[in-house]
């Protein structure tokens, strides 16, 4: 009869912080080392996003209105997408403007 051993794991390999996952290169290191980007960055970023994701998902819903589409999972994929873009850039916007709020109320 054969003898049956376990073999080891494989190493896990670490994760990767939010800088190197989306090739920022620039910004500054706190003392944590985790690289800061200005607020304008960001906000750019994920209004681009949402510009780019809402294009795409109307592209989708015009050709699944003509019938020229093939595969219908990347019209609900592509349209939560959207949805999520949109729902980042809205969030965005209220911190800023919490944070805005809470500077104006400062007595100095």
């Amino acid at each position: 009869m054969q003898e049956m051993f376990i073999t080891p794991m494989t190493p896990i390999t670490p994760i990767r912080t939010l800088g190197e996952l989306s090739g920022v290169t620039d910004g500054r290191a706190n003392s944590s080392g985790i690289k800061e980007l200005p607020f304008k960055e960001v906000f750019g970023t994920a209004v681009q996003n949402l510009k780019q994701t809402e294009i795409t998902s109307n592209d989708n819903s015009a050709l699944l209105a003509l019938g020229d589409i093939d595969d219908l999972h990347t019209i609900g994929i592509d349209a939560t997408k959207a949805y999520l873009a949109e729902r980042l850039v809205i969030e965005l916007r209220n911190r800023a403007m919490e944070a805005y709020s809470e500077i104006m109320r400062i007595n100095l």
